[in-house]
């Protein structure tokens, strides 16, 4: 059933100045080129408007991280191609690229709540690694991000008034996402990554600090863990949190690296996950228990990530139907814990309210 939704994407070219020179990094601009290829074939393509971000607001990175940061990328940037640390590099566009995602990310999640339609935002590089100074709760590199961009919509809309639920479906935990909202009530985080990986962060009991403890969800899961797992967790974690939360605003951190082909990771997760998660925001919007909702281009490097990004957007168009999928429970220590941070969650939201 397609819900009449209209899906906004904002892709722009210039993104592919962003780039290893030497083809070596797996942070690419193909994985953008090659998943819009596959969209433009799909049938979702009659249901998709692709616009161009507005020009880079070189404030919108100053919503989230130190000025002393900015003023590095920037100065890092103008030195031309060389890495910042083992993961993550730079060149001469990358400040203007990342700047331009930054403004994007602001700005789409602004006009979502204001039109009520979906936007997807492809963005490289990656965003949800940095935190307020860079390298976030320890993380030995920034993996491959530079700024991030989901804590930059997230501000935009609780600085207006809004409430804002962040889901995280990338295999590896925002750490620097989580860092930078740790003690804001307004955003609730919840964050499913593979345990064991980079950046070793996102343990079940990292609820958030201060007024947010209980605001901050994360479900790690262990290597292997497939699409019933994550069945269990929209059932049990995510909706349940949702209600409870009751926030006007989804973001999604859209990294499609847990497939099972991807090769830095180790899940065992198909297209149907994609297909369920983006079904779960179409339906959501469709029946108005959300104003608007933002995805955000998360990790994904392998052929898999091509196909479960067109799931998702099918998904959430409502072209694809939602799979029909068994349920699994995580780890015991996973499932023990969530009654009692569900409670936190439940103390939060009261407090807020």
């Amino acid at each position: 059933m397609v819900w009449g939704l209209r899906l906004k994407i904002i892709y722009e070219q210039r993104h592919s100045l962003h780039r290893d020179p030497y083809g070596r990094h797996p942070e690419d601009p193909r994985r953008v080129e090659e998943g819009l290829a596959a969209l433009r074939a799909s049938e979702a393509w009659g249901y998709i408007d692709l616009v161009n971000p507005p020009e880079p607001d070189y404030s919108a990175a100053l919503m989230v991280h130190d000025e002393e940061y900015v003023d590095r990328i920037k100065r890092e940037s103008s030195l031309g191609f060389h890495y910042i640390d083992p993961d993550t590099y730079v060149n001469e566009y990358t400040f203007e690229i990342a700047s331009i995602f930054a403004t994007a990310a602001r700005e789409a999640a602004l006009s979502s709540i204001a039109s009520g339609e979906p936007y997807f935002i492809m963005s490289r590089p990656g965003g949800h690694h940095a935190g307020r100074r860079g390298r976030a709760m320890g993380a030995p590199t920034l993996g491959f991000c530079i700024f991030d961009y989901t804590s930059i919509a997230a501000k935009a809309l609780f600085d207006n008034g809004y409430r804002v639920m962040i889901l995280d479906i990338d295999a590896h935990h925002g750490n620097g996402s989580q860092e930078i909202l740790w003690l804001e009530p307004r955003a609730l985080h919840i964050d499913i990554h593979q345990t064991g990986i980079y950046p070793g962060t996102g343990g079940i009991w990292s609820i958030g600090g201060g007024v947010a403890r209980g605001t901050k969800i994360n479900i790690p899961l262990e290597r292997g863990s497939g699409d019933s797992v994550y069945s269990w967790i929209l059932s049990h974690v995510i909706e349940p949190a949702r209600k409870i939360y009751e926030p006007d605003f989804l973001i999604v951190f859209a990294g499609f690296d847990a497939h099972m082909e991807d090769p830095l990771t180790g899940l065992e997760v198909t297209e149907d996950t994609y297909a369920m998660f983006g079904s779960y925001v179409g339906r959501l919007l469709e029946r108005g228990e959300i104003a608007g909702s933002l995805s955000i281009l998360g990790g994904g490097y392998g052929e898999g990530a091509i196909t479960s990004f067109v799931a998702y957007v099918e998904a959430m168009l409502g072209i694809r139907e939602q799979p029909v999928i068994g349920e699994e429970e995580p780890s015991p220590g996973v499932v023990s814990a969530i009654p009692g941070i569900m409670d936190l969650l439940r103390d939060a939201a009261t407090r807020i309210k």
